[in-house]
């Protein structure tokens, strides 16, 4: 519900006036909301990392050179739940099985084609960036910091380190869009984006389904 009440309210927002479909030299501010659908891996030994579907949310940028041609950037937040199977080589330790939430951040640079000038238009779009992934389990034992609170005095906390690694991403996309005439608009997109070695399962592909929410200036 805060989405589409956030989406709205960029919709709405009083801006330039804008003509319907005459994109040249505005911008795109939106927010989205993504399907991200479930993954698979293998690893060393039998290993396995089953990640699930999730639903997370983005925003997005982007500048219009011309009715067709624009640059952007896309910044993704999901938090998938995940199940890690670890296999002991030797067979002398039964499986370790972990199942948390995974923290994940993508960060894209992107361009995009739209296939026509009009306010409703196919468009294309390829990019990379590089994603963020935290599996929330820590790697060793707490670290303690120690400061002073000018209410509560002397106060001491734990902060855990965990396993996480950002991975280098580079994929395409394909959607429709349709432009109103008070310069908002929306998008629906279905993308594919390839991860570079997540752990030790290759490179991974990651699929996801997004509708964007934006306004144009």
């Amino acid at each position: 519900m805060r989405f589409f009440l956030a989406a709205m309210l960029i919709i709405a927002l009083p801006g330039v006036s804008v003509a319907q479909g005459d994109r040249s030299e505005t911008w795109d501010v939106s927010l989205s909301a993504i399907f991200q659908d479930s993954k698979k891996l293998g690893g060393e030994g039998g290993s396995t990392l089953d990640i699930k579907s999730d639903v997370g949310f983005g925003i997005n940028f982007a500048y219009n050179w011309t009715n067709k041609l624009a640059l952007g950037m896309d910044i993704e937040f999901l938090r998938p739940k995940y199940q890690a199977t670890l296999i002991d080589e030797t067979g002398a330790e039964p499986d370790l099985v972990i199942r948390r939430d995974m923290s994940q951040v993508n960060t894209r640079f992107k361009g995009t084609f739209n296939l026509l000038e009009g306010p409703f238009t196919p468009y294309l779009e390829a990019g990379l960036g590089w994603s963020f992934f935290d599996s929330n389990v820590a790697d060793g034992p707490p670290i303690t910091g120690c400061w002073w609170h000018p209410i509560l005095g002397y106060v001491c906390s734990n902060y855990y380190s965990t396993y996480n690694d950002t991975l280098f991403s580079y994929g395409a996309g394909v959607g429709l869009r349709y432009e109103f005439n008070f310069g908002g608009f929306v998008k629906a997109s279905y993308n594919y984006w390839e991860m570079d070695k997540l752990g030790k399962s290759g490179d991974p592909a990651f699929e996801s389904a997004r509708i964007e929410f934006g306004r144009r200036f």
